[in-house]
């Protein structure tokens, strides 16, 4: 009875309550290494947002000055800057750039020739840090020189031919092309527009290089190389059968024929191609007594074409002369004078 009145649960709170205190430190040491943490993070987030916001202000303000004076058939191009200049880029007009290495130097100034007439100077100044500075200038001067080259320009037309462009902004000589390592071709200006040269060539078949070269009145040159891939056109025919009382009509194209048109004495005939795009094709139809106008148009998968505009006369009654020297099969119809064709 004395040893069960004689319990105490606070007896031996003491080691307990030591035990508590180290737990307690230790967490607490934790969350202050973590806010430590937290603040250091927090504050180094902040330096870099600082110095990021501090390089692009430096970069805001570092400008190059640059200025142009003109001095007889001269431009000079002067630049100053507060940081090393990596280089000076200028230009006239739509003309190549042409470019100056700066060599870590802060001031720069060079001498440019200048272009008679009316030209606008495109100018960059790019410093060490990549920051770029541009300026443009309109010039007029009567006692400029010609600088300018010729500017050329090569496209495909819609009928799949080759257009070469030139021009100039004062006065072309001539242009010059030729294709692969062929023998070059030479068009000269003409009195009715001395500053453009246009002409039109037919794509050589396959994959070919052609090379332009414009020339003006001061001899500036430029020259242009580019590849193109030639399509061929489709190839038609139209004979005589061996009777002489109808003809055969066929086409054919290395990659295939996608349509086909016929007028036949103004009357328009559907040609069934069946399925696909067949690279061959043919039909026959009989002559109608007297003159009898052929029309073909031939369509390839490509895009190129080819028309056929003739004619032939058909009489049925058979003369003495035809029976000596008969209709040879496979006879085509040949050219008139009127350009049109006939048998």
């Amino acid at each position: 009875m004395n040893q069960i009145l004689d319990y105490n649960p606070n007896k031996s709170g003491k080691g307990s309550s030591s035990k508590s205190d180290k737990i307690v430190r230790f967490f607490a040491i934790i969350l202050i290494v973590f806010a430590l943490c937290l603040l250091g993070t927090g504050a180094y987030g902040m330096v870099m947002r600082n110095k990021d916001k501090l390089a692009i202000m430096n970069k805001q303000e570092t400008k190059a000055t640059i200025e142009v004076e003109t001095l007889g058939s001269e431009a000079i191009i002067r630049v100053t800057h507060d940081k090393a200049i990596e280089k000076l880029i200028y230009n006239w007009n739509d003309s190549k750039e042409r470019q100056e290495k700066g060599s870590n130097i802060k001031t720069m100034e060079i001498i440019v020739p200048l272009p008679a007439g009316e030209n606008t100077l495109h100018i960059k100044v790019i410093d060490i840090n990549g920051v770029e500075t541009t300026y443009d200038k309109l010039i007029v001067s009567e006692n400029g020189i010609d600088i300018i080259n010729p500017v050329i320009d090569i496209s495909v037309t819609e009928d799949k031919k080759l257009k070469i462009k030139a021009t100039d902004e004062t006065e072309l000589l001539f242009i010059t092309y030729r294709w692969n390592n062929e023998q070059e071709v030479k068009v000269d200006v003409t009195s009715d527009n001395l500053k453009k040269i246009e002409v039109e060539i037919e794509i050589l078949h396959g994959r070919n290089d052609i090379t332009v070269v414009a020339v003006d009145s001061s001899n500036n040159t430029t020259t242009e190389t580019k590849s193109f891939t030639g399509v061929t056109k489709p190839e038609t025919a139209v004979t005589l059968s061996a009777d002489g009382k109808s003809i055969i009509v066929s086409a054919k194209h290395e990659n295939g024929i996608k349509e086909v048109k016929f007028n036949f004495n103004d009357v328009e005939y559907d040609v069934n191609l069946g399925d696909g795009t067949p690279k061959t094709m043919e039909f026959p139809i009989d002559l109608q007594p007297g003159y009898n106008r052929i029309i073909l148009k031939v369509v390839s998968v490509d895009g190129t074409e080819t028309e056929f505009d003739g004619y032939c006369t058909y009489e049925p009654e058979v003369t003495e002369q035809s029976e000596q020297q008969p209709e040879e099969e496979g006879q085509s119809l040949l050219p008139d004078e009127q350009g049109s064709e006939e048998v």
